[in-house]
């Protein structure tokens, strides 16, 4: 009875709305239009005696303007109710008389139930055809996203002709809404139905059920925000039963393909499958089965990069065995994403290359602290530099195609990223180019595998720089949201945890490449990180009346640019547009509430924010429209769409508390002065590899290289590009021999244009010590080389996965080191004391490796008090190197000097395979070799130069440069040579070369001041040495 009595009032209230009133005006008042005589007297300023115009006119003529405020949303909220048309109520000054129409049609639809409302009966859509839901509802979102709020997922891309002929089955569920501000039943029964007029099942179904608050759902036009309504008949996709598969074909012994049958099994990178279920399949989701997700995989193996496998060389070739209980975690203990820290990892590498590059010879960089390095090794395990770059790669692709073609760039409304694949969310259906496959019917998910999307033949902007990680899900997936499109996102909860998402999302915005030309502005937050790294593109201001002021302005300069073009908006004008500007947007993040004349004044500029590339993301409640992230704790949160998608749960992205404080001393440490080297204790003799004094062997016997790697080795440098240096240095290595590790007969191992320099010639000042003669086993023992590329010789088969990588960190720390030690460098998110991956890998390499010829074993059982062993024959050419140098350069033989740098081969301790997780703990001992060998190429150049011997001055200096290729150190000996030589076209060669190098060419790139200066003081030099 209460509903048809609410329905009734309600009835009558639209009808004295829209009849009642406008005749009740018209008999008191009639025509409200001013008579000729009276247009006359007010524009005459002719006073109104007796007030007649005012009462007569001026008075009717607001009460019908107030009449038609109402009147309009009224008849605009009837008339989408007989189409079944959705309402947006945008418009601040309408957006309360559209809420009461809605109510009132509301009522009376309620009334109507069951006898047919405004357009007819409130009956469910036909079953036998698919639903594709409309740009802005859930259906189209990332189905790991949804799994948990839903319960089902988005149909699996066809992976097979006979799952893309069958007919996709519909199935009815119900879903849990959480209310927000702004929610009606109307708008949730257009939201998940498609229908305005269905709201009366969502009524029903919750009518009377309690709510957390204590109070129930009694009347439709009343539903309370933190309210949880349950919707159900949702009708939902599911990919039909796929045919059972073939058996697979037997793998034979050569078979590398190492993908998973199934969804249980491995990823490329070894992860456990963690990745699967992005917008290709979801892992146990309704939509899929696991026979579906193996054929999947196995279809898509092909499109995965070979180098996951391929880049593995020789006896260091991957073996997954040794590794298959541990998987890459996807965020720091603290919560640092991936993404995030490829950014971090990459600006950390920029700096201390900033500090090699200031370093003098004789000098070592500052290095950070025990608590800061340790977290260094987290977040290389972390890192995900190659999904960084896949995503730049497809989005910049992208938007080469939309300049190629004039296609409008498609409205991005989400991003995930998994092991296998990167899914893309848009607001409306596309059809998007290669390598983008469509993994949705409706054109609204799409995806792109694992290496596919290759960088543009042409420099482009970013199309969505404002794309910025939030967190993951609990199926693998790194999520991501365009900040720009969403407009304004609100981060409410905890205080504390709150600010380290804003902090986050600041930092990635201030080093994520596809952010390079946005502007980011911290209002009441500190100055800090993201300032730090990115003073180009963070800027801080103090208070929110600035902040007001400055939007102000930057709308008014961003709207006339977009009119001076003829464009509608920034996605518009980055495709037609992008001659002198690059349209990135402007987001603004506030760190406090600001009060509530200023929330007003920012809640009317966000509305006009979107077109213009404006965006805000605030902590608490600070704009009243816009998305919201409600944060529980710092590991759960939930993404609120206000209408677009459901609630999405997933775990926040943070840098707060202790790890943002050791992230920042990591980067202090990159701001102090070298300090003097201490060689005597750097190259400390490795007394298991030393001759007794009393021993009458002589010479080292070289590791025993295979005949099909003797021709490769036989080069006379590092393979750096320089063809004039060839022909200057043509008997710096005569035969193959000279170029394999021989530090037993330095003397023979170089040999050189001249004869061989006497060391009382060198520096004569200096007294300079005999060559050294260290001691070899007469069997070929395995010999490790990390200076270049990593490799390990004189082994009988291949090694396990990271066998190498153990090998390596073993000799590089004095050839024992206790377990925990080893398992903190190569698995530092593991404190199980019990984890057995160390275990393990060392029993694999043990097994492989094998005994010298008395029976002892290259790899000893670990020892209680000791750790881990590897038998004391067992050297490296980085051991060669230390003992060849000695403790002072000064007084090094010349003959010994020459074999150590010859020994290098590239850039020291380069990972034979990329594989994410592995070879993290490596920085240290690479600044460590890189400074070593720079000082040696120094110190032999010189001596060169003060004799006159220039090809060797060359030579050291292309050494120096192969092994720290950025670094300006090795140009400035070759720049020098020249200039000693009196070649100015040997001098302009370098130069143009020096320019050439990789990020030598950046228009921005500044030359180091003792490079400029030498540059300088070129012609003066020149002419003097003629």
């Amino acid at each position: 009875m209460s509903k048809l009595l609410r329905g009734l009032g309600a009835l009558i209230v639209i009808g004295a709305i829209l009849v009642g009133v406008p005749v009740l005006l018209i008999l008191i008042a009639g025509n409200p239009l001013p008579t000729s005589a009276q247009w006359q007297a007010i524009f005459s300023l002719t006073p109104d005696y007796g007030y007649v115009i005012l009462t007569t006119k001026v008075l009717p003529l607001l009460c019908w303007l107030a009449w038609l405020a109402f009147a309009g949303p009224l008849l605009l909220e009837i008339g989408a109710g007989v189409s079944g048309r959705q309402t947006r109520k945008r418009v601040g000054a309408f957006r309360g008389q559209q809420r009461l129409a809605a109510s009132l049609v509301a009522a009376v639809a309620v009334m109507l139930t069951g006898f047919g409302a405004l357009g007819g009966a409130a009956t469910p859509a036909v079953a036998a055809e698919p639903i594709h839901a409309s740009a802005t509802t859930w259906s189209q979102a990332e189905p790991a996203l949804l799994e948990q709020a839903v319960q089902v997922s988005a149909p699996a891309a066809p992976a097979v002709a006979s799952t893309q002929d069958a007919a996709p089955v519909i199935t009815n569920v119900t879903i849990d809404h959480n209310v927000v501000r702004g929610d009606t039943l109307w708008d949730l029964a257009e939201k998940y139905y498609g229908d305005g007029q269905r709201f009366p099942e969502i009524f029903e179904a919750n009518r009377g059920v309690t709510q957390a608050d204590g109070r129930a759902l009694s009347d439709p036009n009343l539903i309370i925000t933190g309210w949880t309504l349950a919707v159900p008949n949702v009708q939902v996709e599911e990919a039909p039963p796929a045919p059972t598969p073939d058996p697979p074909a037997p793998a034979t012994p050569d078979d590398s393909v190492t993908g998973s049958a199934g969804a249980g099994g491995a990823g490329v990178d070894g992860s456990g499958g963690a990745g699967s279920g992005g917008a290709g399949g979801s892992s146990g989701a309704v939509g899929g089965t696991t026979e579906d997700q193996g054929v999947q995989q196995e279809t898509h193996s092909a499109d995965l990069p070979a180098a996951q496998d391929e880049s593995t060389t020789g006896d260091a070739r991957q073996d997954d065995g040794a590794d298959a209980d541990y998987s890459v975690p996807l965020a720091t203990v603290g919560g640092a994403v991936g993404l995030l820290v490829a950014g971090l990892l990459a600006a950390l590498g920029a700096r201390r290359l900033r500090q090699r590059r200031k370093r003098l010879a004789g000098e070592r960089i500052a290095m950070p602290s025990q608590a800061a390095a340790d977290l260094e090794l987290e977040l290389r395990l972390v890192e995900n530099p190659i999904g960084v770059e896949d995503i730049d790669n497809a989005l910049r692709g992208l938007q080469a195609w939309a300049e190629d073609t004039g296609a409008a760039l498609p409205e991005l409304l989400a991003v995930r990223l998994a092991d296998d694949e990167i899914a893309i969310y848009l607001t409306e259906p596309a059809d998007l180019p290669e390598p983008f496959e469509a993994a949705h019917p409706d054109r609204t998910a799409w995806v792109v595998r694992p290496g596919r999307a290759q960088p543009p033949m042409r420099p482009t902007v970013s199309p969505y720089p404002a794309l910025t990680t939030i967190g993951t899900d609990d199926a693998g997936g790194v999520l991501l949201l365009d900040l720009e499109q969403i407009g304004s996102l609100n981060v409410v909860g905890d205080e504390e945890t709150a600010r380290g998402v804003l902090t986050a999302i600041a930092v990635e915005l201030a080093v994520n490449p596809w952010s390079d030309q946005i502007q980011v502005t911290l209002v009441g937050m500190p100055h800090g990180l993201a300032r730090d790294l990115g003073r180009f593109r963070v800027q801080h201001v103090d208070d929110v009346p600035a902040l007001i002021r400055n939007l102000r302005a930057d709308m008014e300069d961003r709207r006339s640019a977009l009119n001076s073009y003829d464009v509608d908006d920034v996605h518009q004008a980055r495709v037609k547009a992008t001659d002198l500007e690059s349209w990135a947007p402007h987001i603004v993040i506030l760190g406090n509430e600001p009060p509530e004349a200023q929330r007003s004044e920012l809640a009317e500029l966000v509305a006009h924010m979107p077109r213009l590339g404006i965006a805000t993301v605030a902590s608490g409640e600070s704009i009243e429209a816009g998305s919201t992230v409600v944060i529980t704790d710092r590991t759960t949160a939930e993404y609120r769409s206000g209408g677009q998608l459901p609630p999405l749960p997933f775990h926040p992205q943070l840098l707060a508390g202790e790890e943002l404080e050791l992230i920042q001393n990591l980067f202090d440490t990159t701001a102090q002065e070298s300090h003097v080297a201490d060689l005597a204790a750097e190259n400390v003799i490795d007394e298991r590899a030393l001759l007794d004094d009393d021993s009458d062997a002589t010479a080292e016997t070289a590791p025993e290289i295979p005949a099909d790697e003797a021709e490769a080795e036989a080069t006379e440098a590092p393979d750096v590009e320089m063809p004039a240096a060839e022909e200057a240095l043509p008997e710096l290595v005569e035969d193959e021999e000279a170029s394999t590790p021989q530090p037993a007969e330095p003397a023979a191992s170089v040999e050189i244009s001249d004869a061989d320099i006497e060391p009382t010639t060198v520096a004569a000042e200096t007294e300079v010590a005999p060559p050294l003669v260290v001691s070899a086993p007469d069997w070929p023992a395995p010999y490790v080389r990390m200076l270049g590329p990593v490799d390990v010789l004189n082994v009988p088969e291949k090694l396990p996965g990271r066998g190498a990588e153990m090998m390596a960190y073993l000799l590089l720390h004095g050839g024992q080191v206790p377990g925990a030690q080893l398992h903190k460098a190569f698995w530092p998110d593991k404190v199980d004391p019990d984890a057995n991956n160390a275990r393990q890998l060392a029993k694999h390499l043990r097994n492989v490796m094998g005994a010298d010829p008395d029976g002892h074993k290259l790899l000893p059982e670990g020892r209680k008090e000791v750790g881990f062993l590897i038998h004391p024959a067992i050297r490296s050419d980085w051991d060669d190197f230390r003992s060849l140098i000695g403790a002072d350069l000064k007084t090094t033989p010349n003959e010994d000097l020459i074999a150590a740098i010859r020994l290098v081969r590239g850039q020291p301790l380069t990972p034979p395979t990329n594989r994410r997780g592995w070879w993290v703990w490596r920085a240290p001992a690479e600044e460590a070799m890189i400074a070593a060998i720079l000082d040696a190429a120094d110190e032999l150049a010189h001596r060169a130069l003060r004799r006159g011997e220039f090809d060797q001055a060359r030579f050291a200096a292309r050494i120096a440069q192969s092994a720290d290729p950025l670094n300006e150190a090795g140009w400035r000996l070759e720049l020098e040579a020249a200039m000693r030589a009196g070649s100015a076209a040997e001098f302009s060669r370098v130069i143009d070369e020096l320019y050439a190098r990789p990020g030598g060419g950046d228009p921005d790139y500044e030359l180091d001041e003792a490079t400029q200066q030498l540059i300088d003081s070129a012609p003066a030099k020149l002419v003097e040495s003629r």
